[in-house]
């Protein structure tokens, strides 16, 4: 049941980013942001025990740093209202990434425990 609730969850993420063009959902800096700092956060907990969760945990947590990241570098460098749209979406990719990881090592985590 749980793979084909993941693979559920794969195919209604594909599908919405299908419907339009899905190099808009990537961004490796974000991407990096969100897996070096979700790593790192990893290992300053460590309780290589509880990695998973951790992981998916600070997956989040840097999706949200990211973001605010994001509107720092928006605000300093995109004035003109035309570049605002598309570089607050390149700032929400890091959420995106994160919410996204944390749903995995979620599942990851009750597969781990049986």
């Amino acid at each position: 049941m749980r793979v084909i609730g993941a693979l559920i969850i794969i195919g209604m993420v594909a599908g919405a980013t299908a419907t339009i063009d899905y190099t808009k959902f990537l961004d490796l800096p974000s991407l990096l942001i969100v897996l070096g700092g979700a790593l790192g956060y990893v290992l300053a907990k460590g309780k290589s025990r509880h990695f998973i969760k951790n992981f998916g945990d600070g997956s989040v947590y840097m999706g949200w740093i990211g973001f605010i990241i994001g509107l720092i570098m928006i605000g300093n460098h995109h004035a003109d209202a035309d570049k605002i749209g598309p570089a607050l979406s390149v700032a929400l990719l890091p959420i995106f990434y994160g919410y996204f990881i944390k749903l995995f090592s979620t599942g990851l985590e009750k597969i781990n425990d049986n």
